[in-house]
């Protein structure tokens, strides 16, 4: 793992958004509007303000819309596109964006969720457990949506299937990985990061669970994409002038 800060991410662009058609009609959810502002700028700012240097935006579903809005990102990131011309789910997204990872490690985050952790944080405890990969996680009082992660001495012992109500502990969507994962964990072309990946290997991996506490949002249904309006902050009109 990088000794000093990492300073790239892959941002998980290609979603279909299928439960938010009935608000959105054909828009990709990262572009669903907040304040008049698309939701994406909203994670492009905060990866801005924790040091962020280069992204890698992976876009899929309407992806010449995603990266015109990417376009429109006036700051001190540097944003490529890499574009799937066939869905590889969203493992087969992160695999193909860490062939683009110019240092050891990345941050990988979904652009349909909003969770704006310390990274240098998350990164330090990382460090401290010796591992090279690392799951943020996020307590809530019903996990039922996402499936609870259960923890032995920081590292994930056991990752849930959806379902299970009550308290718990759940992934974030935020991630770092080497850059060689795809090396040294070899995976389908097309595989689902949490159905391929994390549920059976992350255990036998020896991945780091580390639980950060930032506000959460996944704007991935009606209801929740209600809330953004009150949970997100206010971005000035500069944060997507074209």
């Amino acid at each position: 793992m990088d000794r000093g800060p990492v300073t790239e991410a892959i941002v998980l662009a290609g979603g279909f958004g299928t439960r938010l058609r009935s608000v959105l009609g054909e828009v990709p959810k990262i572009l669903a509007p907040v304040r008049g502002v698309a939701f994406v700028h909203y994670v492009l700012r905060w990866l801005e303000s924790q040091g962020i240097e280069r992204v890698t935006a992976c876009t899929g579903y309407l992806a010449a819309q995603v990266e015109a809005e990417l376009s429109h990102y006036r700051g001190p990131m540097l944003i490529t596109s890499l574009r799937e011309e066939t869905p590889l789910g969203t493992g087969g997204a992160i695999y193909r964006g860490l062939k683009k990872v110019q240092r050891e490690s990345a941050f990988i985050v979904n652009g349909d969720t909003y969770f704006p952790a310390d990274l240098a944080a998350f990164q330090a405890a990382a460090r401290r457990l010796d591992t090279k990969l690392a799951v943020a996680l996020r307590r809530l009082e019903d996990t039922s949506r996402y499936g609870a992660v259960e923890l032995e001495q920081g590292l994930i012992a056991r990752v849930n299937e959806k379902g299970r109500s009550g308290p718990g502990l759940v992934n974030a969507g935020l991630y770092l990985l080497p850059r060689e994962l795809w090396r040294s964990v070899p995976m389908p072309d097309v595989f689902s990061w949490e159905l391929d990946f994390l549920q059976p290997l992350a255990p036998a991996l020896g991945t780091a669970g580390v639980v950060l506490d930032a506000p959460f949002l996944d704007i991935g249904t009606p209801a929740s994409y209600a809330r953004a309006e009150s949970m997100l902050p206010p971005l000035g009109p500069e944060a997507a002038r074209s």
